[in-house]
């Protein structure tokens, strides 16, 4: 018989033997474990480095041997003698401990001594087995098995579980707990009239589906992985990673599978012909914090680095305390130090610097150069849906301006004419570029194709004015090619360095003489070398007239592309100069376009557009000439400025590509175990990727094939590891009911909690991994479960039996976490700008905030557009600077793996929801809404917001309250008009100039009232 079914057999043996009363029963791992490790196992536990002599009680055995007690007879046995004794030098645990035994906990440990004193091995490593599912029947009330596993405890002691709670507040909860968004008052009524039995149903079906799904669920996993905008030590510079964040969130609502979801995070390097995709998953391990600073010792931080990623993987995926065995073996549970080494193994082949920079005392040829405005290699450029719908949708707006101005030119006699007069001058042009050449001049020789050869020396802060007299016409690009040349070794440079910068500045020199500057609105160039960096953010530096030619192509053309702030024209006589400030450029050649070449997205279908102008389809192509005419000429300045404001978006969106922070897998470092954590002592032994020991181990195809992080990846969601389906689903458990089934979220061990529900658990571990590890199907079964829908009125009568509501007598209300709070008002307030995905945003924060942040020193620029509007999860997350309002609510740095949040009650979260200006500003647009609404009474009023807010009606005591409250906010803002207006042009929403301003400064302090309410951010 095995050891697990002798166990099962005594555990039947010794219910019978009390009635079959499950309470009566003594289980070592629900009743004394928790005791043996609370208050033994730090001296007689798994650690053999401090284990006091010799004696070993989380091990059976070890136990016996040094006769610990006599089982059957605890008055015989030594460990009842010590915990019972009165003698200060003999008492287990000593005084000095601080950590007493009850004399509940006493009289436990005698009778579990006097029953036999029967180990279990811990029910977190034991492999989950779907139990039956209890036969109990409650009519009207189950749904799914959940419910029958929660109604036996329920009915085990005597309880009854709550009716299911009223239309209006299961349809808000639900709308909270699946998407983070409250639901409108029409979808409400909805719900409410819709008498289909499936009506809840179709509900929960339509969220899983909402692209909302994914942002919501995303949030606890970035808490896990300690996702950031930036790198934590030191300076805490920026990084270019989110679109990791996106990875998730799609992942998310594509229903990924969990196992799928696992193996790319962790090896999507590593994965056959890995996708794009999957290397974007694969930053994963690159998500740990990272330092430049000078000074730091490379080897110390490879260390942290690695200690980072055991704790993180183990918590989020095994919910498992590594981290407790970094600097001797664990505690507690049965994880050794080599254990934690081993883990640790698993990542020792990623490419990653100590110290991201190159120093003198640690040369890093890869970053030579580099400061701390420079990203965190390795990078790699992806496509990106959130850019690439920007792009697109800027485009369409300048597309429809280009229309409404074309539509404009048919009854605008003078702009036709503009454009009659453009198409007859260029009518007879067959080509594109004209490329002039300048006039004689010193230091350069000019050559029959307008190429230039400059034949003085490279001279530093070197400067050569070229000028121009072009073919009279419009002139909106100027292009500006280096160029290799036989005086200077068929290289670009004359001095043979790889690359040149140079500086243009273009100026306009009419015939009496006068010059005009013209300003760049843009640039681009088809070969270039990044000038310089501000917190990651690459300054390719065309838009600002400066160029550096690309390294790798010294003896190529390269050319750049320079579109005017505004279109010129260039009469007879007109002269144009270009500036070149250069050290050292050889060679170059200057071209003129009347065509947009930057923002240039249409021309090309028009091959050469000057002789598309002679051909029979001029009428056939109108819009596409005119545009042509428009981008070209200004000609119609409104439509012209709108057109370059969106192709500028269009510009700035870098082709709908962006860099994220990848795993690339390089050759492994030597990995050994570190004595007490010290990374300068090498005497450790060297270890091999190996999974913690007391746990199934990894299948190893050959002895000589090293185990790498997929085959990590593959165990983690194999089925013979315990672990990562019980810990995901106690985790997916406390996201709905405020509290796990074992409530440590991060320690499923000895110093957890045995679980309220250990065969529900069981049961949902077996289901999520049976099921093809499908997360919206477990989602779907806890919405559907009578047991989630239950009223969520404290039951006072099972005050005592059921403190802490464990047994789920009643649905607990929970706050909502701190994004939600913000996206809450925002969407209340009809503000919540609801793109999915991109790049993290800036919401408003106090001026200064920043000023200690230094190496580069930076300074926090609020998003004065819609992005200011966006949903929390994109705001921007500082480690060491986290957004006040963030930290208010509970959101943790993410300096480490976060796998449970703090849930404070504090004054300054008031404060936060009263003078934050997010805050404030959704109280004016939500009273500017009122104000523009149906309701017309005070009461009518006061009863609209309730309903938009809180889906539901206020109370007459409520009513009464707000009409004081009103009368006096009246009152004052009568006496103080400038504070109304103070208060009303709060933020960067519109303001209706036409609403009276006392009037809605009133109703914006009700408002901000309403949005305060702890109703508001609670789910009920």
């Amino acid at each position: 018989m095995s050891k697990m079914s002798f166990f099962w057999v005594c555990s039947i043996l010794l219910l019978i033997a009390t009635g079959g009363r499950a309470e009566d029963a003594i289980l070592f791992n629900r009743d004394i474990r928790p005791i043996l490790s609370e208050h033994c196992f730090q001296c007689h536990g798994p650690d053999k480095n401090k284990r006091k002599a010799d004696l070993r009680l989380d091990n059976r055995e070890a136990a016996l041997r040094k006769e610990a007690f006599v089982p059957c007879n605890a008055s015989q046995s030594e460990l009842v003698k010590r915990v019972l004794s009165n003698d200060p030098e003999a008492v287990m645990p000593p005084e000095s401990a601080h950590k007493p035994l009850n004399a509940a906990q006493k009289e436990l440990l005698k009778k579990w001594i006097d029953r036999g004193a029967e180990y279990q091995p811990h029910w977190a490593y034991i492999n989950p087995v779907r139990p039956a599912v209890p036969g109990v029947k409650r009519e009207g009330w189950e749904n799914n098995p959940i419910d029958a596993f929660i109604l036996s405890a329920l009915q085990a002691r005597k309880m009854k579980p709550s009716p299911e709670a009223d239309r209006q507040r299961l349809i808000r909860r639900v709308y909270l707990d699946l998407i983070g968004l409250p639901p409108t008052p029409e979808q409400v009524q909805k719900f409410v009239e819709d008498n289909d039995p499936k009506a809840y149903e179709k509900v929960v079906d339509s969220l899983l589906a909402s692209p909302h799904f994914g942002e919501r669920m995303a949030i606890p996993w970035l808490d896990l992985v300690r996702f950031t905008d930036t790198v934590g030590y030191h300076g805490d510079q920026n990084q270019r990673i989110f679109p990791y964040r996106d990875y998730v969130i799609e992942a998310f609502n594509k229903n990924k599978p969990f196992d799928e979801f696992t193996r790319e995070q962790l090896a999507g390097d590593l994965l056959p012909n890995p996708t794009e995709e999957q290397l974007i998953a694969s930053g994963y391990n690159r998500l740990n914090m990272m330092t430049r600073e000078g000074g730091a010792q490379p080897k110390e931080y490879l260390t942290k680095y690695q200690a980072d990623r055991v704790r993180t993987t183990s918590i989020t995926w095994l919910g498992s305390t590594f981290g407790c065995a970094e600097c001797h073996d664990h505690k507690y549970d049965p994880i050794t130090a080599k254990d934690f080494y081993s883990f640790s193994a698993f990542f020792a082949d990623l490419r990653q610097w100590g110290v991201y920079s190159d120093y003198n005392y640690t040369p890093n040829p890869d970053l030579k150069g580099w400061s701390n405005d420079h990203p965190f290699p390795p990078e790699l450029e992806v496509k990106n849906t959130y850019l690439t719908k920007q792009m697109e949708l800027a485009r369409d707006r300048a597309n429809h301006q280009i229309h409404l101005s074309f539509e404009k030119s048919k009854s605008d006699a003078a702009l036709a004419a503009k454009f009659n007069r453009w198409v007859e001058e260029n009518t007879k042009k067959t080509f594109v570029w004209q490329t002039p050449a300048p006039t004689e001049g010193k230091d350069f020789k000019i050559k029959d194709s307008g190429q230039i050869v400059f034949t003085g020396k490279a001279v530093k802060g070197g400067s050569q004015t070229l000028e121009y007299r072009p073919q009279p016409g419009w002139v909106t690009t100027i292009r500006l090619e280096a160029l290799p040349s036989a005086e200077h070794k068929n290289t670009i440079t004359r001095d043979g360095a790889a690359t040149a910068l140079i500086q243009v500045t273009f100026a306009l020199k009419n015939k009496e003489g006068k010059e005009t500057k013209l300003g760049i609105q843009a640039g681009r160039a088809d070969r270039y070398e990044i000038i310089r960096w501000a917190s990651t953010v690459p300054f390719i530096g065309l838009d600002k007239g400066q160029w550096r030619t690309a390294a790798g192509a010294f003896e190529q053309a390269q050319s750049a592309y320079w579109l005017l702030e505004k279109p010129v024209y260039l009469k007879e006589g007109d002269e144009l100069l270009v500036t070149l400030k250069s050290d050292n450029l050889g060679s170059a050649r200057v071209s003129l376009s009347p065509l947009d070449n930057v923002y240039d997205d249409i021309d090309s279908e028009l091959g050469n557009p000057f002789k598309t102008l002679n051909n029979e389809h001029r009428q056939e192509l109108g819009e596409k000439v005119y545009r042509l005419f428009l981008k070209g000429t200004g000609a119609d300045p409104e439509s012209f400025k709108v057109y370059r404001e969106a192709m500028q978006i269009c510009h700035e969106m870098n082709r709908g590509k962006a860099w994220t922070q990848v795993s690339v897998a390089t050759t492994p470092i030597t990995t050994r175990v570190l004595p007490r954590g010290n990374f300068l002592d090498e005497t450790g032994p060297i270890v091999e990727p190996a999974v913690p020991s007391f746990l199934p181990q990894i299948k190893k195809v050959g002895d000589s094939k090293r185990l790498n992080r997929l085959d990590l990846a593959n165990w983690i969601v194999s089925p013979e590891n315990p672990l990562t389906a019980r810990v995901l689903m106690n985790r997916l458990w406390k996201q709905f009911f405020g509290t796990g089934i074992s409530a440590v979220m991060e320690d499923v061990g000895a110093q957890g909690e045995w679980p309220s529900h250990p065969e529900l658990l069981d049961w949902l571990a077996v289901e999520f991994r049976e099921s093809g590890w499908d997360v919206k199907r477990m989602v779907k079964l806890i919405a559907l479960s009578a047991t989630y829908r239950q009223d969520s009125k404290a039951r006072a009568e099972y005050r005592e039996i059921d403190p802490n509501n464990r047994f789920l007598s009643y649905l607990p209300p929970r706050r909502l976490e701190a994004e939600f709070v913000r996206d809450n008002a925002l969407e209340i307030a009809g503000l919540l700008n609801e793109e999915v995905g991109g790049p993290s945003v800036k919401p408003y924060q106090p001026e200064g905030y920043y000023a200690n942040i230094q190496f580069p020193d930076r300074r926090y620029v609020a998003d004065t557009d819609l992005k200011q509007y966006r949903r929390g999860i994109y705001m921007h997350w500082q480690r060491t600077f986290l957004h006040p309002m963030l930290a208010n609510f509970d959101a943790p740095s993410r300096e480490e793996c976060t796998a449970s949040r703090n849930n404070a009650n504090t004054p300054q979260q008031a404060l936060t929801l009263l003078n934050d200006p997010s805050f404030v500003e959704a109280a004016r647009v939500l009273a500017e809404k009122l104000l523009a609404s149906d309701a017309v009474s005070d009461d009518a009023r006061i009863q609209w917001l309730y309903h938009r807010a809180l889906a539901r009606s206020a109370t007459e005591k409520e009513v009464q309250s707000l009409r004081k409250f009103l009368a006096t906010q009246k009152h004052y803002y009568l006496d103080n008009p400038e504070e109304a207006k103070k208060l009303i042009h709060t933020g960067i929403a519109p303001l209706n100039a036409k609403v009276d301003a006392v009037e809605l400064a009133t109703w914006s302090s009700v408002c901000r009232v309403i949005l305060n309410l702890h109703e508001v951010i609670t789910r009920y």
